[in-house]
């Protein structure tokens, strides 16, 4: 079931009278902040006025990634729920927080819960699998104005212009640099929360590919509350962390996060996969069934629906054939030995190749500063031998990876891969 925690009566859950006059619960994840939202707010107004916003409650974060545990071979694979709604607005209230605590005047905290609001509001139907395929027309930074009607135009530029929103979206001066720090907090805390539940980290098993990411939440409960350690320096344009330790310890975190789920190749090649399926079915022509602009007006369900269409499926038989079914895969230090191996492999009728992929490393954002007495320091000046095992873990992501599967049991999962994949039982 889709999260949609705007729509929750605060009366079921035991508030006083006096507090019912609020319009949606927020919280982070392995943090203390847990706040209800007054309706009188800068953030019901944006729900009011910027319809497109709905959108995003119906559009999962993660996508089709799924749960790589023990024995993967043994799982069913299954999705996360949570959405890019409840991402933002989480995203939004953190920057506020973190520019409240540092005394920043409320028309700029307005203006950075804006920004916050909108960052992800043109994000096609799931996200970064559909993103691959079209990588240009389809950035959610470069066509958050578009997705926008006259009403919520209006509305968001009283708060500032275009292309001041744009800036911060992309990013730029000290309330983009705010926002980046935010939505990557926020999506590391729901992430983590979405495939580790507090009162499950106990649980270890020698082969789970969580092992490293469970001892680091296990030791580290409020690790969220990091937020409250940021500090901005409005002089000299510059946000820095108070607590190296505690930044080591996110970092390592977000570090795992990467290696073992978002950028593990049962993952990855689940990804190419999807990507192939919606590929043949998109268009870059506006009229199109399937076309940039109108994957930023769908919803994940949407997708699935034509998706099914296109494929003789049904919305709900599509999910299950894109995801239940796990890659074999080999890693190589060159296209060339990937492609001797998928010749080799094509020899067998029973193998379909998903094809190749190169997987880089990811960003390990080392270059945070933090506070060094007077100072402000990158962290990976500051501490470079925690620095250097961050980055060891980013540089282990990256190879060129061949992934296959094996078709040989007939199910109508093996029969769409084959479909697909060109490959015929």
């Amino acid at each position: 079931m889709l999260e949609r925690s705007y729509l929750i009566q605060p009366q079921l859950i035991g508030l006083e009278e006096e507090q019912q006059d609020v319009s949606f619960h927020e919280h982070l994840p392995y943090s203390d902040f847990s706040k209800w939202v007054p309706e009188n707010s800068i953030y019901n107004e944006a729900l009011i006025n910027i319809h497109s916003l709905n959108r995003l409650s119906d559009i999962k974060c993660l996508s089709f990634l799924s749960y790589v545990g023990p024995n993967p071979q043994n799982m069913y694979f299954t999705s996360f729920t949570h959405s890019r709604f409840d991402h933002s607005l989480t995203v939004a209230l953190i920057v506020e927080q973190i520019l409240k605590q540092n005394g920043i005047p409320q028309e700029q905290i307005d203006l950075g819960i804006i920004a916050g609001i909108l960052h992800d509001i043109a994000t096609p139907a799931y996200g970064d699998a559909t993103k691959q395929i079209d990588i240009k027309n389809l950035d959610e930074e470069d066509y958050w104005w578009e997705v926008l009607d006259k009403k919520g135009k209006d509305f968001v530029t009283q708060f500032g212009t275009r292309e001041t929103i744009d800036k911060i979206i992309k990013n730029q001066g000290l309330l983009g640099k705010v926002l980046d720090i935010s939505d990557r907090i926020v999506y590391t805390m729901k992430d983590l929360n979405a495939l580790i539940w507090p009162n499950q980290i106990e649980k270890q098993e020698k082969n789970d590919y969580l092992l490293g990411i469970k001892k680091i939440a296990r030791n580290n409960l409020k690790i969220g509350n990091i937020y409250k350690e940021i500090g901005v320096d409005q002089k000299k344009q510059e946000i820095v962390f108070n607590n190296s330790n505690n930044l080591n310890i996110f970092l390592n975190l977000r570090a795992h996060l990467h290696k073992n789920f978002y950028l593990h190749p049962i993952n990855q090649a689940k990804d190419l996969f999807v990507a192939k399926v919606i590929e043949r079915v998109y268009s870059k022509n506006k009229n199109s069934v399937l076309s940039a602009d109108r994957l930023r007006k769908m919803t994940d369900y949407d997708l699935l629906s034509v998706l099914g269409t296109y494929y003789k499926e049904s919305a709900i038989t599509m999910h299950p054939l894109l995801v239940n079914w796990q890659a074999e895969f080999e890693k190589f230090d060159s296209l060339e030995k990937a492609k001797i191996k998928e010749n080799e492999l094509k020899q067998n009728k029973n193998i379909a190749i998903v094809g190749i992929k190169e997987i880089r490393d990811f960003n390990t954002m080392t270059d945070w500063k933090i506070t060094d007495g007077y100072k402000y320091v990158k962290f990976k000046k500051h501490n470079p031998q925690a620095a250097k095992k961050i980055d060891k873990i980013s540089q282990s992501t990256k190879g060129i990876f061949l992934f296959w599967t094996d078709i040989s049991e007939k199910n109508p999962t093996n029969k769409f891969l084959a479909d697909i994949l060109q490959k015929q039982f």
